[in-house]
Formats: C-alpha cells, structure tokens, sequence
C-alpha cells in the first residue's frame, strides 16, 4: 500500500463554481485528496495536466465559450472525469467520453455526496495508491486513522481503544467486530479482545503474541488458528 493520497482538479470559469466544488470535496473527503488545484479557464488546465497527474476532475463543459470536453484527450486515461454543469443536453456525450458521473448545477450537496462515496469506494477496492483510513468519531468531528499506524485494537465494553504507533491511542464508541471490514486482510482476530496488524508482530506463540513494541497480548485458541493462516 503506498502512502500517496489523491489530486483532484476542477476546473470551472465561475469563481462560484470552483469555490462551491472545494468546499463540498473539503467538507466530504478532506481526508481524500492532498491537493485540490482550480482552473478557470480550458488553456489553463491543459498546461496545469501537462505538469501534474490527477486522479480525478470535476470539469464544467461551457468554458468561456470553449468545450470541457477539449480537455478529455490532455488528461491521464486513469483519470475520473466528473462533468459540472447547468446543462443536461450534454449527458449523452459524457456517457460516451466514460464520465465518472454528470452532476447538474446547482449541485445537490446528497447527490455530490453520492459521486465522491462512490468514488471512495471505486478507488479503494480497485487500487492501492492511497493511504486506507479508519474514521472514527470524537465530540462531533472526525478523525481519519491510517491503517498501516495501527498497531492493535483492544475491546473495552461497548467501547473499543486503539492503539497507534508512536504511544498514541483513541477510543471508539465501535466495537471490534463492526470495524473488522473497514480494518481489511492485514489485520487478524487473535482473540475476543484483540485485533492485530500483522504489520506490527514481532513474534508469537501457542497462547501469546509480542508486538514490535514489545506488547504482548493473548492469543486464543481461535486466533491462533487464524495467525497461522496468515504465517
């Protein structure tokens, strides 16, 4: 898995325009991208992607007079096109240019919210080029946990803590079982009240396990089954 988060591009000749797409990929997926770079005008963009890769563009067709769809033949062909625009007479010819989606101005926040789950989704199960998260939740706001900084989650009650490299720790109102898809193939159930990232064991035995920190945990008889699957 590289460590790599997202671009993304819009490009739109209304300051509105470009302003509103920001704010919504920010609000959204902020943990997504590592850069969100505009564009005002179809030139403008062209020389933006002969400088930079993106992964995905939100792409307004009515430019100033020129085509958005001049830009498809400049970007990447691994780049996601999402077209924006007032007009949907043109959905037809984004179908055929494999638009990602098509989203009507002025976008509807649950429908923009569709687009970039879906994508989420898309590039996650389809690609390793970014960095996997967990989200939890703490006093309203949350927090995207890299899976590769976790250690091991340890059950609590209703409430599960995880443990994070660099002696940092959370608590989550989640418990170990609803979170064992998000957590993915790298990490093993070697007990009730444990889950292991693989990543982070330095050895392990019949009854016990010692992480690279040297924290040892129990091992049931279940988890040592699966250990040895993994091992």
């Amino acid at each position: 898995m590289l460590s790599t988060k997202l671009t993304a591009l819009i490009v739109d000749d209304e300051h509105s325009g470009r302003s509103s797409l920001k704010i919504l990929l920010n609000k959204n997926c902020y943990y997504l991208f590592e850069k969100i770079v505009t564009a005002s005008a179809l030139d403008q963009a062209i020389e933006i992607v002969k400088q930079q890769h993106f992964n995905i563009c939100f792409l307004d067709i009515n430019l100033n007079n020129q085509s958005g769809f001049d830009l498809i033949p400049h970007l990447a062909n691994d780049t996601k096109v999402v077209f924006v625009t007032a007009y949907s007479e043109f959905a037809i010819k984004a179908i055929k240019e494999n638009a990602f989606d098509y989203l009507l101005k002025p976008i509807n926040p649950a429908e923009f919210k569709l687009c970039v789950d879906r994508y989420e989704k898309e590039i996650l199960a389809d690609s390793d080029a970014i960095k996997k998260y967990l989200h939890i939740k703490d006093q309203g706001e949350t927090i995207p946990i890299p899976l590769d900084e976790i250690v091991f989650l340890q059950a609590e009650g209703a409430y599960s803590k995880i443990y994070l490299i660099k002696n940092r720790e959370y608590i989550t109102a989640k418990t170990l079982k609803s979170m064992t898809d998000v957590l993915g193939k790298d990490f093993i159930r070697i007990h009730k009240s444990y889950i292991i990232n693989k990543t982070m064991i330095k050895s392990f035995k019949k009854n016990s396990l010692t992480t690279i920190h040297n924290t040892c945990l129990p091992v049931s008889r279940v988890g040592a089954k699966e250990l040895s699957l993994h091992f």
